[in-house]
């Protein structure tokens, strides 16, 4: 029976993120989430907070590079680290910080649309979901580096970020790119 039900999820996500991709294909607008039906939430145990929130991410957003948010710091902010090369090879990727712990200090922004990975400012797009956020819960959080934030030294920025409850999505895909620092 158990299988069953993991059987049925997994057809209704597919089913959902073909629904959506293919309403872009159409021109209509993409939902900032989809929302597989899981059956009865009723059993779900005290661990978890509330059903699973599955976002619509950009095909691109799959290839991702994975990195701490204190290491893509240094690379930029580094004193041996090289600021051009940084500018180079980073601005511009997609890279994902997963397993985030959340605390006051990450969702203090949320109300203005953002949240913080340290020193890392992230326009979230899915913001429904990042105002649901407690402290103590786990994310991912997968954007584009824009590169230094020059109104706040050391910190970076990055745009079109997505907030993901930790183990949601499997970010990278597997065989991507790993972070080589420079530095």
């Amino acid at each position: 029976m158990k299988k069953q039900k993991v059987s049925l999820a997994a057809s209704v996500v597919s089913l959902g993120l073909v629904l959506a991709v293919a309403g872009m294909a159409c021109g209509a607008k993409a939902p900032a989430y989809v929302t597989p039906i899981l059956g009865d939430t009723a059993t779900l145990t005290a661990t978890t907070e509330s059903p699973a929130i599955i976002p619509y991410l950009p095909p691109a957003y799959y290839q991702c590079i994975q990195v701490l948010p204190m290491d893509i710091q240094a690379a930029y902010y580094s004193q041996y680290g090289n600021h051009a090369e940084a500018e180079t090879l980073y601005t511009g990727k997609m890279f994902v910080f997963k397993d985030l712990l959340v605390d006051l200090y990450m969702i203090h922004g949320v109300n203005s649309g953002c949240l913080w990975a340290d020193l890392t400012k992230c326009p979230i797009i899915n913001l429904d979901l990042a105002k649901q956020l407690k402290p103590g819960q786990r994310v991912d959080i997968v954007g584009i580096c824009t590169g230094r934030d020059l109104l706040q030294s050391p910190g970076l920025v990055f745009r079109d970020c997505y907030v993901l409850i930790t183990g949601s999505l499997q970010l990278p895909a597997p065989g991507g790119q790993v972070f080589s620092p420079t530095y």
